[in-house]
């Protein structure tokens, strides 16, 4: 498989968890957004009729923070140590 095609699957697959991921956390919430609402939110910017703005800035907040912790981690050297 060619080099940038794999890095694309991964970004594709990477990308998919982290819908999962903020459906699943805010579903446990009480959040009635679908999965495909979700996507629309995060990614397209959407707003779905009939869900409340607390269920829109649920989902976006969600996966910004994600983002931002999966970049920070990103960001580190392999000899970084993680003190809890």
């Amino acid at each position: 498989m060619h080099p940038v095609t794999a890095q694309l699957q991964l970004c594709r697959i990477i990308a998919s968890g982290m819908f999962w991921w903020t459906y699943n956390s805010n579903a446990i919430e009480g959040n009635t957004l679908t999965l495909r609402e979700t996507e629309l939110v995060v990614n397209r910017g959407l707003t779905i009729g009939g869900k409340t703005l607390r269920e829109h800035f649920e989902a976006l907040n969600h996966a910004e923070a994600i983002a931002r912790s999966s970049s920070s981690t990103r960001k580190r050297s392999p000899d970084t140590q993680v003190i809890p």
